[in-house]
């Protein structure tokens, strides 16, 4: 089932060490972005939760965007290194391995998931972090779609490369996806779910 809230807040202690007031920073907006979304993270609502005066907050970041922008990075690269941690077996097990524990992530760090799925996805995202900001967000993203495309391409070396990048990434649609729909009341276990995922990614790449 997921991660009830003390868990979940476990799993946000493994990215931010909430004994720093930077990392309680951090941590306080991912929270509330998850739950109440952008528009309810400001500077006054994140320092409150962070358990600091506004004016404190400026001491370790120079804007909200800033807060953002490090938070999301942090997300994607706990998220990437936790997917990608797979061990030396065949290319199938390889990327069975990735497939499932990119759909156990989501399932079992909702907080931390949607946050980076909510920021990479919108169209507006320019309304809270800078181009650039979102350029190096989007890079990180790619980083783990290049090693899922590896991966795929190991697995079925006759597919040619261009659609290796199109499998990889309905792949990873798919995958983030979970993150929305399961909730506590789904019949399935994670693992259950996370099978039938891997058994979806295998049929688009041995129909």
């Amino acid at each position: 089932m997921p991660k009830s809230r003390s868990e979940e807040l476990t799993s946000l202690g493994r990215v931010f060490d909430r004994n720093v007031g930077r990392e309680r920073i951090l941590a306080a907006a991912v929270t509330i972005v998850a739950t109440r979304g952008f528009g309810a993270c400001t500077v006054r609502e994140v320092a409150e939760a962070a358990g600091i005066k506004a004016p404190g907050l400026y001491s370790h970041f120079r804007s909200k965007e800033e807060i953002l922008t490090e938070a999301v990075s942090r997300v994607l690269a706990d998220f990437t290194e936790y997917t990608a941690a797979v061990g030396d077996g065949t290319p199938e097990e390889q990327l069975r391995d990735t497939v499932r524990r990119h759909v156990l992530y989501q399932i079992e760090n909702v907080h931390l998931a949607r946050v980076a799925d909510m920021l990479l996805d919108t169209a507006s995202a320019g309304d809270f972090v800078s181009h650039e900001d979102y350029e190096r967000l989007l890079s990180q993203q790619r980083d783990y779609l290049q090693i899922l495309g590896r991966r795929v391409a190991a697995f079925a070396p006759e597919l040619p490369a261009p659609q290796v990048n199109i499998v990889a990434m309905a792949i990873l649609a798919m995958c983030d996806r979970v993150a929305i729909w399961y909730d506590a009341d789904n019949p399935f276990t994670p693992d259950e779910v996370a099978d039938l995922h891997w058994r979806l990614a295998r049929r688009m790449l041995t129909d």
